[in-house]
């Protein structure tokens, strides 16, 4: 059902008043996407040749399961840090975005062009909500982060590092997107943690597509607009009436 929502999400973003919505950000993404990228390949290079330092000869053979496990782990923070920063910089258009999409579906409004009034008013508001939704997420994906760190060194126990960031990723996600159409129903973001928790297999299951859709290279500054679109059919269809 979240594979089915998400795809839709790709199907509104070409829809006639919804894609100038998808134009901006998305040039504004793909300039943020490249300089992040070589950052963080950068570093994890760096990583690499500090953490492999440590071992001794004779354990040189398992570097490769290092590589593996911090690659996991550093696609799921790549994807979410890309994620992160990038609707930082595009969530007004995205409340926007998130806006006309809900008019198309709902068919609660009539698709009038906005004035310019109303439509800062609602880039305003968006603006905000991703201000406070990092007041949110950075302390606990600090805390995801260092538990990770830590778990990584213990035998066995390592193999779940990137299971534990992954599911923190998928449901910051969900809340991440889910917040746009919320913003436009009214919902503050308390109220919402405790609706898509209300149906937390659903919400984690279109957070975990749109994390896998994240760590994809340039398809994933599609993903942002079409996680937008494809969390406010979500909401029309699931979380509305009961939120």
């Amino acid at each position: 059902m979240g594979l089915t929502h998400f795809l839709k999400g790709f199907g509104l973003l070409a829809a006639p008043g919804v894609r100038l919505w998808v134009i901006i950000p998305l040039l504004l993404n793909l300039t943020l996407f490249v300089g992040l990228t070589l950052y963080t390949l950068q570093q994890f290079e760096n990583l690499m040749d500090w953490l492999l330092n440590y071992l001794p000869d004779w354990l040189a053979f398992i570097a490769w399961l290092f590589r593996l496990l911090f690659g996991l782990l550093l696609a799921v923070c790549y994807a979410y840090t890309f994620t992160l920063v990038g609707n930082l910089v595009a969530s007004p258009f995205y409340g926007l975005l998130a806006n006309a999409v809900y008019i198309k579906l709902s068919g609660e409004q009539d698709e009038a062009p906005l004035t310019f009034k109303t439509a800062s008013i609602i880039a305003g508001q968006a603006f905000l909500r991703e201000v406070q939704k990092l007041a949110y997420f950075l302390p606990r994906l600090l805390g995801v982060l260092l538990i990770c760190f830590i778990l990584s060194f213990i035998p066995l126990i390592n193999f779940a590092v990137p299971a534990i960031a992954f599911l923190w990723g998928a449901w910051s996600l969900a809340l991440q997107y889910l917040d746009y159409p919320a913003d436009v129903n009214g919902i503050n973001f308390k109220r919402l943690r405790q609706r898509a928790g209300r149906d937390k297999s659903l919400s984690i299951t279109f957070g975990s597509i749109v994390l896998l859709g994240s760590t994809v290279p340039l398809l994933n500054l599609l993903v942002m607009p079409a996680a937008v679109a494809g969390a406010t059919s979500l909401w029309v269809q699931h979380f509305k009436e009961n939120s």
